[in-house]
């Protein structure tokens, strides 16, 4: 038996509807999210020392 056929797909009367989330929904959550969270982290960490290595080849070319 599959695991998905435990989960109930029905609700209870009286509540509102359940969200079914689409396919992009999906993907911003298990894929766009954490690649955006772990750019802003290494642009942060990594950032100072890409402008400092960057501005040292201007330098060394004056």
């Amino acid at each position: 038996m599959s695991h998905l056929a435990l989960i109930p797909t029905h609700h209870l009367p009286g509540w509102p509807e359940v969200y079914s989330p689409t396919l992009m929904d999906s993907f911003l959550i298990i894929v766009a999210i954490p690649v955006a969270m772990a750019a802003a982290v290494t642009l942060f960490f990594m950032g100072p020392h890409w402008l400092r290595k960057s501005q040292g080849k201007e330098l060394e070319r004056a």
